[in-house]
């Protein structure tokens, strides 16, 4: 009968760590020392045995290098259970099964050109959606130059609105609420006359001098 490997010894697996081994190896040494044990004879010797055999365990897997040295001794489990070869059945004279997957030609078409075309498609609409924003953007930024190249005459009434590209005045009737009326208009950055409100327009270069409606 061949010998317990260290590992049996202690009773703990081949992929136990250090702290696992150190814990089993006390055990073993607190219950089997012959200090312990009261009775003389066989009972004795057996617990000298094991603690011995502990010792000699811990001193080699307690250390890593005399661990690895040791593993190598030691018969690889995966090794040992050599798989059995699978014998082909003579007498089954059915025809083998197809190697590959069977599929319609409709099915094997999606397969083949069905994410070209969803490429295709994704392009498509982000293509379209830039554009829509860009003819946004563009019509924004006509709307304000053309708003804000008109030269405003003193008395006219506008209103005042914050659009993408600044500041924008509105010419409205001055029976509109939320008008004001123009006072003057001057190149931005001159200031306006005193009492008036000043409301520098988006194009950077002219600045209305407003009055609250009377």
């Amino acid at each position: 009968m061949a010998e317990p490997s260290h590992y049996e010894t202690l009773g703990v697996p081949r992929d136990a760590d250090r702290e696992t081994i150190r814990r089993a190896y006390l055990v073993i040494a607190r219950a089997s020392h012959p200090d312990r044990r009261s009775a003389e004879g066989t009972q004795r010797a057996d617990a000298e045995l094991r603690i011995r055999a502990a010792n000699a365990a811990w001193n080699t897997l307690g250390d890593q290098a005399k661990r690895r040295d040791y593993d190598l001794t030691l018969p690889d489990p995966v090794r040992i259970q050599t798989p059995r070869a699978t014998q082909p059945n003579l007498g089954d004279h059915r025809p083998a099964p197809p190697s590959g997957i069977v599929v319609s030609s409709e099915t094997a078409w999606l397969w083949k050109w069905g994410p070209i075309a969803a490429a295709v498609l994704v392009g498509l609409v982000l293509l379209i959606g830039s554009a829509y924003a860009t003819s946004n953007d563009s019509a924004s930024s006509s709307t304000t130059a053309q708003v804000s190249a008109v030269r405003y005459q003193p008395g006219s009434c506008v209103v005042i609105l914050a659009s993408d590209g600044g500041t924008i005045a509105l010419p409205v009737g001055c029976a509109d609420q939320a008008s004001a009326v123009v006072s003057s208009q001057v190149d931005s950055p001159r200031p306006c006359p005193p009492l008036t409100s000043a409301v520098p327009l988006s194009d950077g270069k002219t600045t209305l001098c407003l009055v609250s409606v009377p």
